[in-house]
């Protein structure tokens, strides 16, 4: 099934008609696959829906918006959970203030009715939190956003289980994955790719948020001219573990300082990039760096970051590696190695 066109083809069904996905049933199932069936929630249809009270359970909706959030969160605790969510012309999921937020088993995309409509002219983020502390994020399906998760101002997050496609931006949006002032957060077990379709700045962004994990992680596809695949940008003391880049322009990994925020001690260990480019891509610029693979700067009395047990294969321009290997801790470890790709993730959700 062609699933963008699937979305946008729903656009021409009235809103009563945008009811759960059907479920195929078989003539020769028997009593038990029929209670499996019949123990699934089943997705009630829902126009827009804004948190209530503190500790909130938003569960089991089938929420369709035209404009605005779909969902609006202004309540601490709220737990959203088993719900499939399309918007147009707002985020999916909006946040601010919400404290201890839990979004769980979630399916997000951004759907429009033309599809070679992919860069929106207002943030319309699938998932957008501010000043939302302690979030948890995990079994999430999100597509097509501007960035399709944005965090900012919201200390130790954390993501888990993400499936992710097309940022469409455009700047300063365009990650499948943004940190902002966001500090101590957590982004693993997920893969974020792209298509022609998307408007790419950075894969996953760790923007002035000191002490971030990223880790078990693939990014595939990136069009921008300046955008890497994991930027960790006035940020220190990152960790960016065991994640594949794909098919990377302007640059796989990256550390470095942003305006007056400094950057420095940030590790990547067991970080792989493969089949990287150096030409215009979808009608963008070529990369800017001449396809660079690492990208490391350190402010000034910093410590230096770490590439430890790293390896490249297939690249537009291996002689190309490390600016400024000056920044990078004596013993750093990047060597050509031909490898698989990490599985990208991919979701079910039990409902009907």
């Amino acid at each position: 099934m062609n699933r963008r066109g699937f979305f946008t083809g729903l656009w021409g069904l009235p809103l009563s008609k945008l009811s759960a996905w059907p479920v195929r049933h078989t003539q020769d199932r028997n009593d038990a696959k029929t209670a499996n069936t019949e123990s699934k929630p089943r997705l009630e249809p829902s126009r827009p829906v804004v948190s209530r009270r503190d500790g909130q359970i938003i569960e089991n909706l089938d929420i369709v918006a035209l404009s605005g959030p779909a969902i609006e969160v202004l309540h601490r605790g709220v737990t959203i959970r088993n719900c499939r969510i399309r918007h147009t012309a707002g985020p999916g999921i909006q946040g601010e203030n919400a404290v201890d937020l839990v979004l769980q088993n979630l399916e997000i995309a951004r759907v429009v009715q033309i599809e070679s409509d992919v860069r929106p002219r207002h943030a319309c983020n699938n998932i957008d939190l501010n000043h939302c502390d302690n979030a948890t994020l995990r079994r999430i399906r999100a597509s097509r956003g501007s960035s399709n998760i944005y965090i900012r101002n919201s200390e130790s997050s954390r993501l888990r289980y993400l499936e992710l496609y097309d940022a469409c931006g455009p700047f300063p949006r365009g990650q499948n994955v943004q940190f902002n002032g966001s500090p101590r957060s957590v982004l693993e077990d997920f893969s974020g790719e792209n298509s022609p379709l998307a408007w790419t700045e950075d894969n996953v962004s760790v923007f002035r948020s000191d002490d971030c994990i990223v880790r078990r992680g693939l990014v595939s596809y990136n069009n921008s001219p300046t955008g890497d695949g994991i930027m960790i940008e006035g940020s220190f003391n990152c960790l960016v573990e065991d994640v594949d880049a794909m098919q990377q322009g302007n640059g796989a990994f990256a550390a470095v300082p942003e305006g007056d925020a400094g950057n420095g001690g940030c590790t990547f260990r067991r970080c792989r990039t493969r089949a990287t480019y150096n030409g215009g891509r979808d009608g963008r610029a070529p990369p800017s760096s001449d396809g660079l693979s690492f990208y490391t700067l350190t402010s000034e009395n910093a410590r230096k970051h770490r590439i430890i047990d790293c390896h490249y294969d297939a690249l537009a321009n291996p002689d190309n590696l490390i600016w400024d290997s000056r920044c990078v801790a004596e013993g750093w470890s990047l060597t050509p190695q031909a490898f698989t790709p990490r599985k990208p993730i991919r979701l079910t959700f039990e409902w009907r």
